[in-house]
């Protein structure tokens, strides 16, 4: 087996076993958005939610 082969077998395995994918799917958050302001459709699939602290 060549060294270009057993690399790739390696990261299948690891991309199998969940470690070389730090990117994995969360579970979402409901959060209010009531009187925010907002830009976009309201029915986009992804809304992004930023926190900023002034304190």
């Amino acid at each position: 087996m060549t060294y270009r082969k057993s690399l790739l077998l390696l990261l299948l395995l690891l991309l199998q076993l969940g470690i070389a994918c730090p990117l994995r799917a969360q579970e979402g958050r409901d959060i209010p958005l009531a009187d925010s302001p907002s830009a976009g459709p309201e029915n986009a699939p992804v809304t992004i939610v930023e926190f900023i602290d002034f304190t």
